[in-house]
């Protein structure tokens, strides 16, 4: 067919132009006002569409969004860094391959476009029905990391739980409430010792405290003397001295020490209860005793340890111990069985080349509790310090926290002891001769210390023992009361002072002794 080249051609429609009818009819419009050629055709009124906008965000919608988002993120990291909202991370869904060292940040906060903030966040706490205890859910994966936490970083310096035994039990769907109570103690000192864990310490504090006191105020109170409700009392006396106040502490210790006498812990090899294991035929019993005999160990140490500050009257009398000393921590661990001597045995013998950190502590224990009874009675009885640690390479020092703190405390006892000397009254050559000597014993001994703490920095601080302050602020004591001794007495303050400062970021008891 020829084309008309005299024909104009038809101008395309414009876009939107169509009339209301020929839009919901899908018909092409010519858009002819005030009627189209549709409408006309068809008699029907041509009315015109209401202009529509169109689709899509606005220009710079998308991008004013993401400013805000970026915005609100960066809010909620600084509200984090506050600790005035606690993210929930037991909810954190991490990928494959992912672990929680890689999902936070090196300085020991999370990324603000990883954080995950609670629906409500004063409620910290989970709450079940009546008859149970508040809890706080945790996923497994972090169960797992403050379970690691705690045998790496609190487990050197409380040594009663054998880890193999732990996490068999742990896994048992059916643990007793005293299980679950010693669980949530052990996370909450393992989340005050993580840089990382911080911001949930608080939220499990309050609930092993809540559990604690829900377990002990049960009328069926079988579970009451579970030796898993001592253990959890005694890490959160630990925690309480660490991360709350002294006042707190000291009636923590109280709780801690009544359950260690209900239980008997202090004659667990006497003759009555060895004849009466012996009639138990389990294999791994003596396992069992052996995490009883280290949890009352833990505690006759503790006892000594927070009673020397302000000479507080000691709860364990050793008189009436009929305990075998701990086995060393890799029998323990490895559940090899050995037979222990006494500790009276112990404390007289010269021979301590073979005794393990534990050990150790455990007697230099027993002499700070000794001139802490001679101090109150005003009798000053013979010891020697001097017989320990002669063995063991000074190079353990810098990585056995526990060898490093007992080696503070037996300075600390010649200091405590030269004070107990020159509170006598006695006026003779004699004694103002023994007392010049006695000073300058002390004078080594706090430069000892001075040398031992210069030892702190190769430790993590969150490894360094929770009682280290104690033998730091007596060291100053000494040096501020005896500065005429000697000439560089003002150095050495500073730097032991510096090293109590730096654990106040860690350690509330650090700086209850700076004041």
């Amino acid at each position: 067919m020829e084309s008309n080249e005299n024909t104009p051609p038809k101008r395309r429609q414009r876009p939107g132009s169509a009339c209301q009818r020929c839009r919901e009819r899908k018909l092409r419009c010519d858009g002819q006002q005030p009627q189209c050629d549709a409408c006309s055709q068809s008699g029907a009124q041509c009315v015109p569409a209401v202009s529509h906008t169109q689709r899509g965000p606005k220009k710079g919608h998308v991008k004013a969004l993401e400013t805000r988002l970026a915005m609100l993120e960066q809010s909620l990291f600084e509200q984090q860094q506050q600790n005035l909202l606690i993210p929930q991370v037991d909810n954190i869904d991490l990928p494959d391959g992912i672990t929680l060292d890689t999902y936070f940040d090196m300085d020991g906060s999370e990324s603000p476009t990883s954080l995950l903030v609670p629906s409500n966040p004063k409620e910290q706490i989970v709450s079940q029905d009546n008859d149970s205890p508040a809890t706080f859910p945790l996923s497994d994966l972090l169960r797992s990391e403050l379970d690691q936490l705690y045998f790496e970083r609190t487990h050197p310096f409380v040594p009663f739980l054998n880890q193999h035994r732990y996490l068999s039990q742990s896994r048992h769907p059916a643990k007793r409430q005293s299980q679950t109570c010693l669980q949530y103690a052990m996370w909450t000192i393992a989340s005050a010792s993580s840089a990382q864990l911080h911001h949930i310490r608080d939220s499990i504090y309050e609930c092993t405290r809540k559990m604690l006191d829900f377990l002990e105020a049960k009328d069926d109170n079988t579970e009451f003397t579970d030796i898993e409700h001592v253990q959890a009392r005694v890490l959160l006396l630990v925690y309480d001295f660490m991360r709350t106040n002294h006042q707190r502490g000291w009636i923590s210790a109280g709780r801690c020490f009544r359950l260690v006498q209900l239980m008997r812990l202090y004659e667990i090899d006497s003759p009555e209860n060895v004849a009466k294991r012996k009639r138990n035929d389990e294999p791994e019993d003596w396992i069992d005793t052996e995490i009883k005999r280290r949890t009352f160990w833990v505690a006759y140490s503790l006892d000594r340890w927070i009673s020397t500050r302000h000479e507080w009257p000691l709860t364990l009398n050793e008189q009436d111990i009929s305990t075998r000393l701990p086995i060393p921590e890799e029998d323990f661990q490895s559940a090899q069985f050995v037979e222990m001597g006494f500790l009276s045995e112990a404390i007289t013998s010269m021979k301590l080349a073979g005794a393990s950190p534990f050990t150790e502590s455990i007697i230099l224990a027993t002499i700070c509790g000794r001139t802490l009874s001679h101090r109150q009675q005003s009798v000053v009885e013979q010891t020697r310090c001097d017989s320990l640690m002669l063995e063991y390479p000074s190079a353990m020092l810098h990585t056995d926290c526990l060898l490093l703190f007992t080696n503070m405390m037996a300075q600390t006892t010649v200091l405590y002891l030269c004070r107990v000397i020159e509170s006598m009254p006695w006026e003779t050559d004699e004694y103002r001769n023994a007392i010049v000597e006695f000073r300058q014993k002390s004078l080594v001994a706090a430069k000892e210390i001075v040398n031992l703490t210069r030892s702190l920095p190769h430790l993590s601080y969150f490894k360094v023992h929770p009682f280290t302050p104690l033998p730091l602020s007596l060291c100053v004591e000494f040096f501020n009361s005896h500065r005429y001794l000697d000439e560089s007495v003002d150095q050495q303050v500073e730097e032991v002072l510096e090293a109590l400062r730096d654990l106040t970021y860690v350690n509330n008891l650090a700086q209850d002794y700076l004041a």
